[in-house]
């Protein structure tokens, strides 16, 4: 691809002034404009969808092409519901409190709410993780602000909800983190941060172990969902495909 260069008096104006057109704010891909639902109205449904526990007690709210997208997380529909509910936050810390506020439409894209949290709560059930249980420890989470956004289509079902992005990594007791890492963090059980070199080991080994994964099963196949060993090129198709 070739590059384009403008001379500088080619930009110029008679008067002299600069003149260039202005380059328009991004947005995410398929973003409809116009969008059928008002701002008020989205912004009364992103408000009920937050407090009734953001689709997870009620998976007909999301789209079946729902993502869920925080700074490491990536899921889809089924992959959310099922992580978020093993939490069990409920009884892990039944005084939880997001303080949501500030609920506004995005300016560029007319389907996405947009909404800030400072998450409160005391540490005081077992709290499942990572197939492990955290016993209460009485510790209370002070969470940073969080900026948070739901988008919706136009029968008014949600298609992403991201969040987790700290605003003011000062504030609280979360040690600069948001979601659920912040909550561990604030009761003692701090994963790696993202961007730290614990976190970029943990990876590392993540990344190491997947492709150590994929050279056995070059050479040895895949067990099927019945317990038969698979060829070792459909055992490839399989893993690409998981």
């Amino acid at each position: 691809m070739q590059s384009v260069h403008v001379s500088l008096p080619a930009l110029l104006s008679r008067e002299g002034h600069m003149s260039v057109a202005e380059v328009p704010a991004a947005v995410l891909p398929g973003t409809p404009t116009p969008f059928p639902i008002s701002p008020a109205e989205l912004i009364e449904k992103a408000k009920q969808l937050h407090k009734d526990g953001s689709g997870v007690k009620q998976p007909d709210l999301l789209a079946d092409s729902f993502r869920f997208e925080f700074p490491v997380v990536s899921l889809s529909k089924k992959d959310y519901i099922k992580a978020v509910s093993s939490f069990n936050l409920d009884t892990a810390f039944p005084n939880m409190n997001s303080h949501a506020y500030d609920f506004r439409v995005d300016k560029y894209e007319p389907n996405r709410v947009w909404f800030t949290i400072r998450n409160t709560g005391t540490h005081m059930g077992p709290l499942k993780f990572l197939g492990r249980t955290i016993k209460p420890t009485g510790k209370v989470v002070l969470g940073a602000p969080e900026c948070l956004s739901y988008t919706f289509d136009a029968e008014g079902k949600v298609t992403s909800f991201t969040g987790g992005y700290i605003m003011d990594r000062r504030v609280g007791n979360t040690q600069k983190l948001g979601a659920l890492f912040g909550i561990l963090a604030a009761i003692g059980h701090p994963l790696p941060s993202p961007g730290s070199l614990k976190y970029l080991v943990a990876t590392t080994l993540q990344w190491l172990y997947g492709l150590v994964r994929g050279a056995l099963t070059l050479v040895f196949g895949k067990k099927d969902a019945s317990g038969q060993q698979l060829p070792p090129h459909l055992a490839t198709q399989r893993l690409a495909q998981a």
